[in-house]
């Protein structure tokens, strides 16, 4: 399917909708973040697949060149926003005298991997990007399989459901089949059409509209739901996130400019930072009235710092890490080859 320009689709402000749905979820009652995280492993799902087939299956030592190179773009911003919201706990003085095994912290507040079983977790959406990267381990193996047969989605969807019954989320496994379907598109099993990705965008519109009116009538009457898959259940999260599916692929084929390519990188910066200024700010604190302005200040607060980080920190290690990519290219001649 070739680019096309819709500029209500553009991938890089979608992503940011996405990491402030999970603001909203850890602000407010409204908990769709699970759906936003879901579908972002969808569209990790999709990116990685396309640069593996577009960029390092061409390059020597393919497997080594796309782990450094994935590593690379994420360890480093990660390791600095652990780095401030440790700072910010010990400022509060919210950092627990005993945080388990300090090798393990330290490895993997820097390095990611096993982040979501530490026994204390100073930013706590980070377990999604544990996931993330225990999926760049293993996406070689699951874009060739899924490549060869979009059947192996089943395979994909028996892990998750099985995984489902040991509980927790410390492996990838319980979402491997939302990685699996961006996979799938990228491969071009799944191509989303305009009016199909608008019709799962009204869906999903209009499911978060009816779930945000029982929300709004439990909470004005102060009820407890008896129906918790109308009240942002686990549930409902999932059914929405497979309605938003549609519509986040069709994003993946826009045409896009610098500026929505810096807003899809703000997208990690901010998801990475608003737990730590969320819990700084105390943004729980007060009537609705003050919380709605320590929010809007941490909304502020965060878009700053995240331009900050992005301009003096994320972009020049990220050119630094393309420039290294296109240095282990393999000659045409030579890709052909090994093909």
């Amino acid at each position: 399917m070739p680019l096309a320009t819709d500029r209500l689709a553009s991938p890089g402000a979608f992503r940011l909708t996405l990491a402030f749905a999970v603001f909203l979820h850890h602000t407010t009652s409204f908990n769709i973040g699970s759906t936003a995280v879901l579908v972002f492993f969808v569209l990790s799902g999709y990116w990685v697949a396309t640069m593996w087939n577009r960029t390092y299956a061409n390059t020597s030592a393919a497997y080594f060149t796309y782990l450094t190179s994935r590593f690379w773009r994420v360890a480093p911003v990660f390791a600095l926003c652990s780095g401030i919201s440790w700072a910010l706990l010990h400022a509060r003085g919210g950092a627990p005298a005993v945080v388990g095994d300090l090798g393990h912290q330290i490895f993997s507040n820097v390095l990611i991997l096993g982040y979501s079983s530490l026994n204390f977790q100073a930013n706590i959406p980070a377990w999604s990007l544990d996931m993330e990267v225990q999926f760049y381990l293993i996406a070689p193996l699951v874009i060739a399989l899924i490549s060869r047969n979009v059947y192996a989605l089943v395979l994909a969807l028996g892990v998750t459901l099985v995984s489902q019954r040991f509980g927790g989320a410390t492996t990838v496994a319980p979402f491997i089949l939302f990685f699996g379907v961006g996979v799938a598109a990228a491969c071009g099993a799944f191509t989303p059409s305009k009016r199909v990705a608008y019709l799962s965008l009204v869906a999903t519109l209009s499911t978060l509209f009816i779930c945000a009116l029982i929300l709004a009538k439990n909470v004005a009457l102060d009820e407890t739901p008896n129906t918790p898959i109308l009240a942002f259940g686990n549930a409902t999260n999932v059914l929405i996130a497979m309605m938003m599916t549609p519509w986040a692929l069709y994003t993946t084929r826009q045409k896009t400019g610098s500026s929505d390519r810096m807003l899809g990188d703000f997208s990690y910066i901010f998801y990475l930072l608003h737990w730590s200024v969320i819990g700084a700010i105390g943004t729980g604190e007060g009537s609705y009235l003050n919380r709605l302005f320590l929010c809007g200040a941490a909304l502020v607060i965060i878009f700053a710092a995240s331009w900050v980080i992005w301009r003096f920190f994320d972009r020049p290690i990220n050119q630094w890490r393309a420039a290294w990519v296109e240095t282990r290219r393999l000659p045409a001649t030579a890709f052909a080859a090994t093909a």
